[in-house]
């Protein structure tokens, strides 16, 4: 599949998304965000793929939308509405909307939109020259890509109110520290170590992973009856698949 300011690839169980506007540092422009859409739509789609990885180009991750754009008048009033709501915010939204494990491997500055798509993934590895900034406010903007939505999620409320009210940029050390990104490698090893780490999860039933994600995800907004009650139904229903039997059969054959 050949896609304007993207490549996508598959990689036995893992689909790999690479952001291919390097020149730019990987900001984002419609194409791309239409892009990523159709990416990440066939992943979810194709049965085969447990995982996704969402990557950069060159020396950054994402940099965000186009400041140029903005200083041209493109994006006022509701141009900046359309452009959100018609093209970047679909991005977040489906990425909720797909329940396999989700990484981004973070290869240089994750600014702005870049840093929010970072931490829309399910978790992230980095490289130690990795930098992330919500530069919003910076601009005199708002995350409108969904940062003040999913940080506090990942790190608590004070350290994500700290970080997005105050612009500043966190480094790799600090990032998993706070427990913002999952691992550290060198820049040149990062994509490899990262699909590595991916499938040690990918190794197992995708039923079972699916699952899984939703479940945390649920959890998140339920009280604990109803979320018993959904995990219960859940693995009434992954009792009947192939590939618990499989592993049900492995077991009896074994002893």
């Amino acid at each position: 599949m050949t896609l304007p300011d993207v490549e996508y690839e598959k990689l036995d169980e893992i689909a790999l998304i690479t952001l291919k506007r390097p020149e730019k540092l990987n900001v984002f422009s419609i194409s791309m965000a239409e892009s990523l859409i159709q990416a990440l739509q066939d992943a979810d789609s194709d049965d085969r793929i447990k995982a996704i990885v969402i990557t950069g180009s060159g020396k950054a991750f994402c940099a965000g939308g186009d400041i140029q754009e903005m200083v041209d008048g493109k994006m006022k009033s509701w141009g900046m509405k359309r452009y959100l709501w018609e093209h970047l915010q679909k991005v977040p939204l489906l990425m909720q909307e797909i329940d396999k494990l989700m990484v981004a491997a973070v290869n240089g500055a994750a600014a702005g939109a870049g840093f929010d798509l970072a931490m829309a993934c399910d978790a992230r590895v980095a490289s130690h020259d990795a930098r992330f900034i919500s530069s919003y406010v910076r601009l005199g903007l708002a995350p409108g890509f969904g940062g003040c939505f999913f940080l506090p999620r990942i790190i608590g409320l004070g350290h994500a109110l700290e970080i997005l009210l105050s612009g500043r940029e966190v480094d790799a050390n600090e990032a998993l520290g706070l427990g913002l990104v999952n691992r550290l490698h060198s820049k040149e090893t990062l994509l490899e170590e990262t699909l590595a780490w991916t499938s040690e999860m990918t190794k197992w039933s995708l039923p079972a992973l699916r699952v899984i994600k939703r479940g945390v995800l649920q959890g998140l907004k339920s009280d604990l009856r109803s979320h018993l009650d959904y995990l219960s139904s859940q693995d009434a229903l992954l009792s009947l698949t192939d590939e618990h039997q499989d592993i049900l059969n492995r077991f009896q054959n074994k002893k």
